[in-house]
Parts: C-alpha cells; sequence; structure tokens
C-alpha cells in the first residue's frame, strides 16, 4: 500500500481506468497532498474529461471491477451531477466529478497536469495531477475556508 489514506479498492480503480486510458485527473484535497500540503480529506476527487468515448472507457472499468453499471444517468453525461464510488470496507470514497471550474478546457488542464509515478512492490502505479496553479485557481473559486487555508499554505510551501 503507497500511504495509510490509499486503499487497494482505490488502486484497483485507477489501475483499471490507466488500463482503460481514462483521461482524469487528481484534484481536490490529494491534489493539494501532492503539492506540499499535507492534510486529511475523506474522499480522493478525480476530475474526468465529460466526453461520451471517456464515459464508455470509465464504463467498462465499472464492469471489470463489478459494479453493476450499465449507463450513466443523464444528469451525469450533462455535467450536472458527479459519480461517487463509496467502499463499504473503507471511510473513504472517489469523487468523479463531471465540470470543474478553472477557466480551461479539461484538455487544457490535462496537457498541463503532472504526471504521479510511485513504484511499490515493483509494480508501477501512476496517475495525474492538477498543476499548482490550476489547483490555486480552483481553490480561489470555491472560496470555502479549508480551501483559502490550502491557497495559503501551498503558496507558503511552494515560496510563491
Amino acid at each position: 500500500m503507497l500511504t495509510e489514506n490509499w486503499t487497494k479498492s482505490i488502486e484497483e480503480f485507477i489501475s483499471e481506468a490507466n488500463r482503460q486510458e481514462v483521461e482524469m485527473i487528481m484534484v481536490g484535497g490529494g491534489a493539494v497532498n501532492f503539492h506540499g500540503y499535507q492534510r486529511h480529506s475523506a474522499d480522493v476527487d478525480f476530475w474526468i474529461n465529460p466526453t461520451s468515448q471517456n464515459f464508455d472507457k470509465l464504463l467498462v472499468v465499472f464492469q471489470n471491477l463489478k459494479y453493476e453499471i450499465n449507463e450513466f444517468p443523464q444528469s451525469v453525461m450533462d455535467g450536472k451531477q458527479n459519480i461517487s464510488l463509496k467502499f463499504s470496507t473503507v471511510q473513504i470514497e472517489i469523487e468523479l466529478i463531471t465540470r470543474f471550474s478553472i477557466n480551461k478546457t479539461f484538455k487544457e488542464a490535462f496537457s498541463e497536469s503532472e504526471i504521479v509515478e510511485l513504484k511499490d512492490n515493483q509494480k508501477v502505479f501512476r496517475w495525474r495531477v492538477l498543476s499548482l496553479d490550476d489547483l490555486i485557481m480552483s481553490k480561489i473559486k470555491s472560496g470555502r475556508p479549508k480551501d483559502l487555508l490550502d491557497i495559503q499554505e501551498l503558496k507558503k510551501i511552494n515560496q510563491i
């Protein structure tokens, strides 16, 4: 296991998403941790590319992981609703975000995101993380107290 917050279920999800070439970027608390400010988050957030092709790939991921889902509701396809995966054996969930506000398209943010690569027992585990600039922009737009603290800490740690 990579860290105490990573569960086998989350590792399996990310690995299967990589196998199916799902386009997604880690955002939220996971991205904050990656960029240097360590804080607890009850979920792992990914912004997914909201294209029909990417949703088709995501369906294959769910089916391969034995989730009984054959299609997404139209509200998900239209970017009006997110997808939550809750793992009953652990106190963590994956949130798949269909609309994310940073004044960029998914493709622009994807091309500027950073690739994380970790090795765990000879297994290579990789995913994309929102760039620091885009992460700070998302936190500014959110404006919640915890997001404002994240901004302050990220700027201090990264000397910006």
